[in-house]
């Protein structure tokens, strides 16, 4: 041990690093084993991660109502534009090819099908990798 007592210094230094009873090693690994997690420290945690995803969905719920009126007047354009589109069938009105040309058109196709599969379907791709 005379090789190791001059590489740090003293006799008296190594074996206050070293002991098998109090060494600093052996603190050391006293300290490090004294982190467990218990199964109420465990439970205390889940807990606090709970409320914590309910503080943030309710900082969400301004935008899920800007979403729902975003979604609903999309839709209520769409079945407007459904609705006289059947009427115009009916009647067999000369002019149906312009409103057909309108509702395939950008205006109302395209945001009636982002809405539809945004809104409609996201919850379906998160039961799909779910599983």
């Amino acid at each position: 041990m005379s090789w190791l007592g001059k590489l740090f210094g003293t006799e008296k230094a190594v074996s206050s690093l070293i002991d098998k009873d109090n060494g600093l090693l052996v603190q050391a690994g006293n300290w490090i084993g004294g982190f467990s997690y218990t199964a109420e420290e465990k439970a205390e945690n889940n807990l606090l991660v709970k409320q914590w995803g309910l503080k943030q969905l309710e900082a969400l719920e301004p935008f899920k109502v800007v979403q729902r009126i975003i979604a609903f007047s999309v839709l209520f354009l769409w079945a407007f534009v459904g609705v006289n589109y059947v009427v115009m069938l009916w009647l067999e009105h000369p002019q149906i090819d312009k409103l057909l040309k309108f509702a395939m058109s950008d205006y109302v196709f395209w945001p009636t099908l982002a809405v539809l599969s945004l809104y409609c379907g996201g919850g379906t791709l998160n039961s799909f990798t779910k599983k």
